[in-house]
């Protein structure tokens, strides 16, 4: 009986070997017609590599598993009209979502990651209920155009890297719920709240000059309406946002357009490299005189 359970180990290890296999790179359409089936035939350590085209797909991306376009998202289209384009689940750190454009016109969210830490990079996500959605998920987040979505980014008791993004005409650009994100060198324009902050929040914005971002003309800038946690007490005080280093659309930033304590001293102007404590007097200029 003992070699007969040595021996079902030893297939179930060999079946598990082959199933896997050596990493290998499925491209789209020449070898997989379609995204989807490439994305359900892809194990860790596999490549997608997809070439321009316009793609429907609802999948689930294993852990692992790069996704990648071959020229970029302006030719590259991954598209669905309900429910999701594309989720994420316990996926680790070599897990990578790069280069196309996610158009999620009547869908719920285009990539919905839940656990794990993937990477989303350069990609363009528009149209849709939330661009990303994270619960759980400590994402590093870079290089991404985010447009006209109800919620670009919503994360919930996640940490996630926010970085290099560019977030314009969507509702909330971030939405954070009980989370601390790293929010870094990102454009934030014309949405109608740049940041918003619920729950038991700590999320950094800017921190530094190398890290200041641009925050300039959304409806809120900073909407803070996180609450504090003394020791291990969660209470419903209200916390304070720290916001400090970012350039806020002028020298002067208008604090009309933030709600909830916000803490913004020293920012900065446009080219990132003077700080203010204070709006600068303006200086009128008059013509020289004339003798």
């Amino acid at each position: 009986m003992r070699l007969v359970g040595v021996g079902l180990v030893v297939l179930l290890l060999v079946a598990v070997m082959v199933a896997q296999g050596p990493a290998r790179t499925l491209v789209v359409p020449k070898q997989i017609s379609q995204v989807s089936e490439a994305v359900r035939e892809a194990y860790y350590g596999d490549t997608v590599l997809v070439y321009p085209g316009r793609y429907r797909v609802q999948e689930t991306l294993r852990s692992g598993v790069k996704l990648l376009s071959a020229k970029g998202p302006d030719s590259t289209i991954l598209w669905n009209r309900r429910w999701h384009i594309l989720k994420l689940v316990d996926c680790d750190l070599e897990t990578v979502v790069s280069g196309f454009t996610f158009a999620g016109r009547g869908s719920n969210v285009c990539l919905a990651c839940t656990t794990g830490a993937p990477s989303i990079i350069n990609n363009v996500i528009k149209d849709s209920w939330d661009g990303i959605s994270l619960y759980k998920c400590n994402a590093y987040v870079k290089g991404n155009r985010i447009t006209g979505c109800n919620r670009g980014i919503d994360m919930d008791h996640s940490d996630p890297e926010i970085v290099e993004n560019e977030f314009y005409k969507n509702g909330d650009a971030l939405s954070i719920v009980s989370s601390s994100p790293v929010i870094a060198r990102c454009t934030f324009d014309g949405n109608s709240r740049a940041i918003l902050i619920l729950g038991h929040s700590y999320p950094s914005i800017g921190g530094s000059l190398n890290t200041a971002n641009d925050i300039l003309k959304n409806g809120y800038t900073i909407y803070n309406a996180g609450l504090k946690i003394e020791g291990t007490e969660y209470t419903d005080k209200p916390e304070v946002a720290v916001a400090t280093y970012n350039y806020w659309g002028s020298d002067c930033p208008d604090e009309k357009r933030m709600r909830g304590e916000v803490v913004i001293k020293p920012w900065t102007n446009a080219a990132h490299d003077t700080l203010f404590e204070e709006c600068p007097e303006k200086v009128e200029e008059t013509e020289p005189k004339q003798e």
